[in-house]
């Protein structure tokens, strides 16, 4: 039995303007994110990746292209929409954390479920601290990300992203500022996500993750080829 389909982006592409010219940044993308797979997509600095995750993310709009999720075309949905398919579905993972700096590690990871207006504050503090649990952070609820190392801060920012039980996880330079020892955790992490079912795209430069992908792809001058 085949994976479901998750997410896709056809045709995708995204130019720029500025008074001079229009820079292009992708070039007729095609990918798809199915449940239970990990996509890796590697390439030099410059090359579209950001763009293309902000696209998959609903954050940015192609200005060729459509982008399904679920099966949907939701390339012409308002902002409002998009925020909503955002909450719902997507978890991201960002490369420098994203944490507030005034809040706990269990602040930060119940901050999504302020968004479930019927939940309790008992119910958000529970999930969110078992899901620093599951990231091997049951010692540092109460800590604010000044006092965690930066593998501790990305693991919080990891167990924020699944605050909401997205299908998809999308994840810009996941080990960009961690040690090895963490790293190994992070990747631990992806594959108990991957075997529950979650989707997962990862923008990286770590070759590590090539040896974990169901499907690698390069991205060079705005370019996706498929390459393992």
């Amino acid at each position: 039995m085949s994976n479901k389909l998750l997410m896709s982006v056809k045709k995708v592409s995204k130019t720029y303007k500025t008074k001079e010219n229009e820079i292009t940044v992708l070039k007729n993308v095609n990918l798809e994110i199915y449940e239970g797979e990990i996509n890796v997509i590697m390439g030099p600095s410059g090359s579209g990746k950001s763009t293309l995750l902000s696209m998959m993310g609903l954050l940015d709009k192609p200005s060729e292209g459509e982008v399904r999720l679920l099966n949907k075309v939701v390339t012409s949905h308002s902002l409002e929409d998009l925020t909503d398919l955002r909450a719902q579905h997507l978890g991201f993972v960002f490369q420098d954390y994203h944490l507030v700096p005034n809040l706990s590690a269990q602040e930060n990871v119940s901050l999504p479920l302020l968004l479930k207006k019927d939940m309790t504050k008992k119910d958000r503090d529970e999930i969110s601290c078992e899901l620093l649990n599951s990231v091997g952070l049951s010692h540092r609820y109460t800590h604010f990300p000044s006092s965690l190392s930066g593998g501790e801060k990305q693991r919080v920012a990891i167990a924020r992203a699944l605050s909401n039980q997205p299908r998809i996880i999308l994840a810009d330079e996941p080990t960009g500022n961690v040690d090895t020892e963490t790293e190994i955790k992070i990747i631990e992490i992806f594959q108990q996500l991957k075997a529950q079912g979650v989707g997962m795209l990862i923008v990286t430069h770590n070759e590590i993750f090539k040896q974990y992908a169901d499907h690698l792809y390069s991205l060079r001058q705005g370019e996706l080829e498929k390459v393992g």
